[in-house]
């Protein structure tokens, strides 16, 4: 692995592993500077353009929830000639619900997706410039993410979905 891929995925682990702990601390305003004001970010069932738009719709899709932990791994990352780095990388999501679910306790949903990010580089440090998530798999209570098994799924991400038979 070069030095700078080496560099590169230091830089998206931190970038991140911010975005992770923006949404699970309810941090909205530290999301929304982790993205480019013109950033797309796809996430399937949904689409948000910039930082902003992506802090709102999380904000509005986690606030019937008690907790949330997401845990990244599996970053890797590609430092391009002129300066962009690609980032893949795997996070497992447990959401908890505000209401209760079956024998009295909180509804529980638990998600694992992958990322696949460019970053560019900018006066106020890397941020996120595209953004495209695969779900992978979900377990739980469905009603806590209804829309998650609308959500579209790349042909590698289908495919493997499809070989492991989730």
């Amino acid at each position: 692995m070069a030095t700078d891929d080496v560099r590169a995925t230091a830089v998206a682990a931190e970038l991140l592993a911010r975005y992770c702990w923006a949404i699970d601390d309810e941090a909205y305003d530290d999301l929304r500077s982790l993205f480019l004001p013109d950033a797309v970010a796809d996430y399937g069932a949904f689409r948000c353009r910039g930082g902003a738009e992506v802090a709102d719709v999380m904000a509005e899709l986690h606030r019937g929830l008690r907790a949330t932990q997401h845990l990244l791994g599996s970053v890797s990352a590609k430092a391009e000639h002129d300066g962009r780095v690609r980032v893949r990388s795997q996070v497992r999501a447990t959401l908890v619900a505000r209401a209760t679910g079956e024998r009295g306790k909180p509804a529980r949903l638990e998600v694992a997706a992958s990322y696949r990010d460019l970053l560019l580089r900018t006066d106020l440090g890397w941020r996120i410039a595209e953004r495209r998530v695969d779900g992978r798999w979900v377990d739980g209570d469905r009603t806590i993410l209804p829309w998650f098994d609308r959500a579209q799924r790349s042909d590698g991400a289908a495919g493997a979905a499809q070989a492991r038979g989730t």
